[in-house]
């Protein structure tokens, strides 16, 4: 590898991901990027991927190995890879995704067009069941107004925007030396360890740009279920908002205020994904507790709050 000319960095953390890895690591591994390395953080896997990783690793000198001997979630994972990083940037793919030929490259490009600290791209929606892919307005921004592609921004000049797409790791570039100046890392939870991550980074980036470019493939309807999971554990919501809600305290009450409609609009979506499930009556009494117990100043009147009149009737 590069040493200390590597340009990307690309970061997988793994957990019994054996069905999709192949898939996963072929499509990085094709990019033409010579000087890119991929580290792979096995988070404790029980099934055959540390061996597929190990086959991997013996084929492509490019790929690196970092294996954990306890469950530590994809973000400690992610924030493994990130200090194993040599690359000047970086990107975090999750193993049952999959990149787009190129993307990689056009990505770089625009980071260094513009000295771009952060460049957020479009992902399409690969669903595993009917082999379909889709385009979804969350995940391919395009609720982000055509203009601001392609050109130099910030979150305080354009705030409103930021609350309106994906906060998705794997939705964008990062420049490496921007995250470890700024001591900028996941959460350790272990789900919702990525909301955090996503807006430290764009509050402190000097330099945002989003790209048209389609980066990655993200799969849906799969067994290993996301649902299941933030239902399960939706105390994670409650902890990732009070990181949020304390990143931002030193913003004008109008950005902090987007902000958090943004996280509490998140924490609706999965209450309301709940329901039916046997988790549901417990999920509904310790979102009463949280609410009851929250920072209502944030908000003039927060029964006017599009995100309460959803969570209410529930």
């Amino acid at each position: 590898m590069g040493g200390n000319n590597m340009k990307i960095s690309v970061i997988i953390p793994i957990c019994n991901s054996e069905k999709y890895l192949p898939q996963c690591l072929d499509s990085v591994l094709c990019q033409n990027i010579d000087d890119m390395e991929i580290i792979c953080v096995d988070d404790c896997s029980s099934d055959s991927s540390p061996d597929i990783l190990e086959a991997y690793s013996k084929k492509d000198s490019r790929l690196t190995v970092i294996r954990s001997g306890t469950n530590l979630h994809a973000g400690v994972c992610r924030n493994i890879g990130l200090e194993k990083a040599k690359g000047e940037y970086v990107l975090f793919l999750d193993a049952d995704d999959m990149l787009f030929k190129g993307a990689p490259e056009k990505l770089v490009k625009t980071a260094e067009r513009y000295n771009a600290d952060i460049v957020r791209c479009r992902a399409e929606d690969f669903d595993d069941v009917t082999g379909q892919s889709s385009i979804s307005p969350h995940n391919s921004l395009k609720k982000v107004p055509p203009f601001l592609f392609d050109r130099a921004i910030s979150y305080k000049s354009l705030y409103p925007v930021f609350s309106k797409i994906c906060v998705a790791p794997w939705g964008g570039l990062f420049k490496r030396s921007f995250l470890i100046d700024n001591k900028i890392r996941f959460n350790s939870l272990v789900c919702v360890n990525d909301r955090s991550f996503f807006w430290e980074s764009v509050l402190k980036a000097g330099t945002i740009v989003f790209s048209k470019v389609f980066l990655v493939h993200y799969r849906t309807n799969i067994n290993t279920s996301l649902v299941g999971r933030r239902i399960k554990n939706f105390s994670c919501h409650f902890k990732s908002y009070e990181l949020v809600y304390k990143a931002s305290g030193a913003l004008p009450p109008k950005m902090r205020r987007s902000i958090l409609d943004a996280e509490m609009f998140d924490m609706a979506h999965w209450l309301e994904q709940s329901a039916g499930t046997e988790y549901f009556a417990q999920t509904v009494e310790m979102m009463s507790e949280f609410l009851n117990n929250m920072d209502k100043t944030v908000w003039n009147n927060i029964g006017r709050c599009v995100w309460y009149k959803r969570i209410a009737p529930l």
